[in-house]
């Protein structure tokens, strides 16, 4: 037997997260999120940080529009269309970076969601 075979055999005694209702896995990532008070904080930035950029950027549309209509095509124009554009270039690194740190949070739920010996204990099938 190869150590795929095993590996699975192994695990037969428990469910797969995907088949956990929606409620316990809230509950497990909460208890996650408790045990380790770094992981909270990049689990509100995740979900703060692209609204922030989002609004800045709604911010800079809508005072470019303002000065089009109030000055015409002029220096003030320019310069807040550029800001508009350096946020949204600033966003798309931003989000590469996030991206980036999502998926180490994700690796770093995954391990304590498999090593944690009460959490493996609640995903036993009986």
């Amino acid at each position: 037997m190869d150590e795929y075979d095993y590996d699975e055999n192994d695990r037969g005694n428990y469910i797969d997260y995907g088949d956990l209702s929606e409620e316990k896995r809230k509950a497990l990532y909460e208890e996650f999120l408790k045990a380790y008070p770094e992981e909270k904080r990049l689990s509100r930035m995740f979900r703060f940080a692209p609204i922030a950029f989002a609004v800045l950027v709604v911010a800079f549309v809508i005072a470019s529009v303002v000065l089009y209509f109030a000055s015409g095509i002029d220096i003030p124009l320019i310069v807040m269309m550029g800001l508009t554009f350096l946020s949204l270039l600033a966003f798309i690194i931003f989000k590469i970076r996030l991206d980036k740190i999502r998926l180490a949070h994700s690796g770093r739920y995954a391990a304590w969601l498999r090593d944690v010996k009460h959490v493996i204990a609640e995903l036993k099938e009986k």
